[in-house]
């Protein structure tokens, strides 16, 4: 079993669950949340806000946070597995889980290894279908199911078949539409169909779940036809919109409390040394609504409460999105990850938690040493979590801590205090697209976290994060091109054009300011017969080892450059004194090296160098010229002194 807990009746349950923003998920995190004290189950949440994670670059990033799980603090693991389409992370989680010795309880999609809690859709489907065939008599029926291929989707569809071939109704093809289980997908579907002559209507529709019989509710309604007059609709599932909605929706409703206690029930007992069967039935209830033409016995909300309720949350939902477009423009304006950390705590207090923890990957934004670093970026990192997380804002209250760092294997730090205290907390990506940022996590309280807002600010936080990653890796890189254009890339100092870029800002200044200024034209001697002798390697190192040189001797007051093969420059603002010590100086590093080098030649210079006031009538430019001329004069001296290269 777990490590988590070791020596306590506390158990560390995960729950993997999709869709959190969702009614359905809700519900169920909701009723664990409620019965967790019950059985000393601590609870800790990973979850995506995406309710469809089938591919792509986003459910990519979303799903990530599956990884996070460490499986040997687990006691146990609930898998809403109809949730999460993506097979193989399904496959992954109950994989890890065995191998771990986790027992895994599934709720909705049976997985070979798991204690698999699946629901009689046949058997509820199989109710509504005759109640709208055998009750009502409806002649012309169509059916609009989920997602093509999906299980309960093509489960429900079969169940359809089965009972109108059974009434002797033959089912045609053009009687099936797939609206994936969302309003947006029934949308076309209903304009089709309510595109059709009136004499060409369905007597009814059957749809696989609530979202698309209220969809095709409201667009029967708004093209003229009457619901159950003219068509009548049935859903499933029996959520809260179904029962609120005029007419009430006929459905079919599951125990939400029901299913929790049972998966609980199940790892409890495998926790006793009891045994579990691999598969628990759990049964639906068929609710008859107004929308096929039955009189609905159920007792609705108060409608004058129930659109109160609707309108206070539209209100704080506008109210919040204002907060998170405050925190979006404060910290657009960072130029570091501690500025973003610390102008995002006063932001945190939107959030309805108590605490709350702001996750990000190592090293996310910080300035890479070479280009080529920043160019790999793109394409390697980011797309999971690293072995060091940094905690950079942990809220309590209203008390806030920053900087945090911790192994990922913990997943937050001083997790099991935490758990402790408050036993129950969700975990959710920080991403866009399929790069990873980090995560956020946050204790939960049934009927004080709307979901929705959690994603709206997790959405922009993720944002807001990357595009401070995104202008920091720009900066550099323009930093970058910059010194490539203004570096020498053999010795790193400056090449001609940042020689005098940074020549004419000195003099500028020097003219202001009423200052001499020193110039040097430095020569080496020999080097191409040091290159056509013993190599290029042996000039480049030569070459390398005079800049170091110049660099040396310049310190802070002076600058140097390679202007071109073995020519280099040199300026500043310094005394005359020290500009007449430069080539004492220079030639004792060149007389250090030859003596120590070991090489069959000797390696020299000339030097020129010109001491003047900077004026507007003495442009930089002459200066140059008269320090070259004056190299060059010595640079004739050197080549009289026979033998001096051997």
């Amino acid at each position: 079993m777990g490590s988590m807990f070791q020596g306590r009746q506390d158990k560390l349950i995960a729950v993997c669950v999709a869709g959190i923003d969702e009614y359905a998920q809700t519900t169920y995190i909701d009723a664990m949340c409620s019965l967790a004290d019950q059985y000393n189950f601590r609870l800790l949440f990973f979850t995506s806000f995406s309710g469809i994670c089938m591919g792509g670059k986003y459910s990519e990033g979303e799903m990530a946070v599956y990884s996070l799980i460490n499986y040997e603090l687990l006691d146990g693991i609930v898998l809403l597995a109809e949730t999460i389409k993506d097979t193989e992370v399904l496959a992954s989680i109950a994989g890890a889980a065995a191998e771990a010795g986790v027992p895994v309880v599934t709720v909705d999609h049976p997985i070979d290894g798991c204690y698999n809690i699946v629901f009689d859709y046949r058997g509820a489907m199989e109710k509504l279908v005759r109640h709208m065939v055998e009750e009502h008599n409806f002649k012309k029926i169509e059916f609009i199911g989920g997602i093509p291929d999906n299980p309960p989707s093509e489960e429900r569809l079969k169940v359809f078949r089965s009972v109108m071939e059974q009434n002797g109704r033959r089912v045609l093809p053009e009687q099936i539409h797939y609206g994936y289980f969302w309003p947006g997908g029934t949308e076309p579907v209903m304009d089709k169909i309510c595109a059709r002559r009136r004499e060409d209507m369905p007597d009814a529709l059957i749809c696989a779940n609530d979202a698309m019989a209220l969809t095709a509710c409201r667009r029967l309604q708004a093209a003229g036809f009457r619901v159950p007059e003219d068509v009548a609709v049935s859903g499933f599932d029996g959520i809260r919109e179904a029962m609120n909605h005029i007419p009430s929706l006929t459905t079919a409703c599951l125990d939400t409390i029901g299913t929790v206690r049972t998966a609980f029930d199940a790892l409890k007992t495998l926790f006793d040394g009891g045994s579990v069967p691999q598969e628990i039935l759990m049964g639906y209830r068929v609710i008859c609504g107004e929308s096929c033409g039955c009189l609905d016995k159920r007792s609705p909300e108060n409608q004058n409460s129930f659109v109160q309720t609707m309108f206070t949350h539209l209100h704080a939902d506008h109210y919040f999105v204002n907060q998170v477009m405050s925190m979006t423009t404060d910290l657009s304006e960072c130029a570091s990850l501690s500025e973003a950390a610390d102008r995002l705590k006063p932001h945190l207090k939107m959030l309805s938690v108590w605490k709350c923890w702001i996750c990000i990957v190592d090293h996310y934004v910080e300035e890479a040493e070479l280009l080529q670093d920043i160019l790999m970026e793109g394409e390697t990192a980011g797309r999971r979590y690293t072995e060091r997380m940094n905690c950079i804002v942990y809220r309590e209250g209203v008390e806030c801590q920053s900087d945090i760092c911790f192994l990922r294997s913990e997943i937050l730090p001083d997790l099991e205090f935490h758990l402790l205290q408050t036993c129950k907390i969700v975990v959710a990506p920080l991403h866009v697209m399929d790069k990873t940022i980090g995560y956020f996590a946050f204790t939960y309280l049934p009927g004080q976290n709307e979901f929705h807002r959690l994603q709206s600010f997790g959405n922009s936080l993720s944002n807001t994060l990357a595009s401070l990653k995104s202008k920091t890796e720009h900066r550099l890189l323009i930093e970058k091109l910059e010194m490539q254009t203004t570096h020498d890339p053999l010795t790193g100092i400056l090449n001609r054009r940042g020689f005098f870029q940074q020549l004419n800002r000195l003099y500028a200044e020097s003219v202001r300011r009423g200052e001499a200024i020193a110039v040097l034209s430095v020569d080496m001697d020999g080097l191409k017969h040091i290159n056509d002798t013993w190599g290029h390697s042996e000039g480049d190192e030569a070459i390398i080892f005079t800049a170091n040189a110049l660099a040396a001797v310049c310190g802070s007051g002076m600058f140097c450059a390679r202007i071109g093969g073995d020519e280099f420059m040199v300026a500043g603002n310094t005394s005359q004194e020290t500009a007449e010590c430069f080539q004492e100086r220079l030639q004792a590093l060149y007389d250090k090296q030859n003596a120590r080098s070991g090489k069959n030649y000797r390696i020299g210079f000339s030097l020129g160098m010109v001491y003047a006031q900077a004026s507007e009538q003495l442009p930089p430019g002459e200066l140059v010229r008269m320090a070259d001329a004056s190299m060059y004069e010595q640079k004739e001296e050197h080549r009289k002194q026979e033998g001096y290269l051997r």
